[in-house]
């Protein structure tokens, strides 16, 4: 290769590979030649040539090849005429010939010759010869070709960049599009909420308005006596519609004192934890206990043998909430037989006093989400088993199941949010509804760490 040493194979620059050329005529790097003189070899490598230089540097330097490589890497995208090359060509002498210059590339021997070279060393009989000028303009195409294909390297580079950054933006506006959809849910909810709120004092008014109906009728049918007996007989008849609508007044008021005045109350070592009945769309919902809450002396106690915590089937409600902005509610049939059951009924309530009310959710992973520690009584934080457990039958990994996570001495869980074709054991509980409430926790949405138990407990029918 013309822009190479022949020897050693690297590329001629303007330093210790710089282009020197030989008496013969034939050229090399300037580190090579000083090797061979270092080794007592002052020989050409290719015609054998003996030369009597003691240095590198004794040697003429090939400046026409330097400079045509200097001028080919600044300017490799322009296009060169035969004028342009021939120019430079015929700036440098052939060191056999003096005065003579260079015009040939021998390439068989691979060197620049000039027309007196041509007809004593080089005769066309001979060797392969060619003008100077189409060799150098064939070595600046191949220079041409390669900083193009830089170039092309360098633009599929930039594209890339710009394709990353145009990724990650796109992935930025979709999680704000995600939290957008879901503050616009939880308007949602709220509005719903707000309609029902509307609904129950549009119901009010209107047996309010039924109620005064009742009381304009009585009051015409007074105005509408025109004897005794007929005003005796009429005031009968609405002294008994006002008796009858006081006991239903009556019994009303009854059931509703019943409703507000019902306490659940569950005694631990001597330690009373209470909480108040909460009726909520047909359901009665009994929430966390605590030591704070005493029952007033009217109220209706619901004991713990009525509560069904030992049924193979106990409903458990859970409410989540992010950053304080609430999630939804999820119900869990739990079974109340097993050990692992039991002991997340005991958190779920509070009996003993430890419960996951306020506990937050530690990890998760792509298919389920975990909670390692639940809230003591003083305000801390434990994942310590509250009962003696062992390992019980291995089940099914599907989407919904609540697993314990760790060994029978801890108390932490987990909830699929996808099903696996594995088996764990302890499967103690599953998600009736809400599962859509559970996906929203362990989406990319929020960290998990921010996701609360912010309420918790039980539904039963007393």
């Amino acid at each position: 290769d013309t822009f190479e040493c022949s020897i050693c194979n690297d590329a001629f620059d303007s330093y210790i590979h710089r282009p020197r050329v030989l008496p013969c005529g034939h050229g090399f790097c300037t580190q090579c030649i000083e090797t061979c003189i270092n080794r007592g070899n002052k020989s050409c490598a290719v015609c054998k040539e003996v030369y009597s230089a003691n240095s590198a540097t004794d040697l003429a330097v090939c400046y026409l090849l330097e400079e045509f490589l200097n001028k080919s890497s600044i300017s490799a995208p322009q296009k060169q005429d035969s004028n342009s090359v021939m120019t430079i060509v015929n700036g440098f002498l052939c060191p056999k010939h003096e005065g003579i210059p260079l015009y040939f590339h021998c390439k068989g021997h691979n060197i620049n010759i000039c027309h007196s070279c041509a007809v004593i060393d080089h005769p066309p009989t001979s060797c392969d010869l060619i003008p100077l000028s189409d060799e150098f303009k064939k070595q600046s195409q191949v220079l041409s070709v390669q900083k193009r294909k830089q170039v092309f390297i360098d633009t599929e580079k930039d594209l890339k960049i710009l394709f990353q950054e145009n990724l990650d933006y796109l992935t930025k506006q979709k999680i704000e599009v995600e939290q957008l959809l879901t503050k616009i849910e939880q308007i949602n909810r709220n509005i719903l909420e707000k309609e029902k709120s509307q609904d129950q004092i549009i119901e009010d008014m209107q047996g309010c308005q039924e109620k005064q109906k009742f009381f304009e009728n009585i009051e015409n049918k007074l105005q509408s006596a025109t004897n005794t007996q007929n005003l005796t007989n009429e005031c009968e008849m609405a002294t008994n519609d006002i008796l009858l609508s006081h006991k239903w007044e009556e019994t009303l008021s009854k059931e509703l004192n019943v409703i507000k005045n019902k306490y659940v109350q569950v005694v631990r070592n001597g330690v009373h934890r209470s909480c108040q009945v909460i009726i909520q769309g047909g359901k009665t919902y009994i929430p966390t206990l605590c030591k704070e809450v005493n029952p007033p002396c009217n109220a209706k106690l619901i004991h713990e043998n009525e509560l069904g915590l030992t049924s193979d089937s106990t409903t458990v409600w859970m409410d989540l909430s992010a950053n304080g902005d609430s999630l939804g509610r999820v119900l869990i049939r739990v079974m109340g037989d097993s050990a692992y059951g039991q002991q997340f009924l005991i958190l779920i309530l509070g009996t003993n006093g430890p419960s996951l009310k306020g506990a937050t959710f530690d990890y998760k992973y792509i298919d389920s989400i975990g909670l390692e520690k639940y809230i003591t009584e003083g305000g801390s934080r434990s994942d310590e088993s509250l009962l003696s457990l062992k390992k019980e039958d291995y089940e099914m990994l599907k989407r919904g199941r609540l697993f314990p996570k760790n060994s029978p001495t801890k108390a932490s869980f987990v909830i699929m949010t996808l099903d696996r074709y594995s088996t764990c054991y302890g499967y103690f509980g599953e998600v009736i509804t809400g599962m859509e409430v559970i996906d929203r926790a362990a989406s990319n949405v929020y960290d998990i760490t921010n996701i609360t138990i912010s309420g918790c407990g039980i539904v039963v029918d007393c």
